[in-house]
């Protein structure tokens, strides 16, 4: 990895945030979604995908993102 892809994945961060924001739910989980194929281990991405997963209802993948989360960010 490199600094190009650490600026894709902010990008793609920064847009799935301003999506959330906008309450573009789907839109902004496709932008999570790609900022993880970039850096798969990025707990902070998980979490704010979980944030917009419940907003969206979706408790069960929500409390998945957030369990992936907490452990990445307890070193599991």
């Amino acid at each position: 990895m490199d600094m190009t892809d650490l600026k894709r994945e902010h990008d793609c961060v920064e847009i799935g945030d301003r999506l959330d924001f906008q309450g573009e739910y789907e839109k902004a989980i496709a932008a999570y979604n790609s900022a993880l194929r970039i850096v798969p281990g990025d707990a902070d991405v998980l979490f704010d995908k979980g944030e917009t997963l419940v907003k969206m209802g979706d408790l069960a993948e929500a409390g998945k993102c957030f369990d992936l989360a907490l452990g990445m960010y307890n070193g599991y």
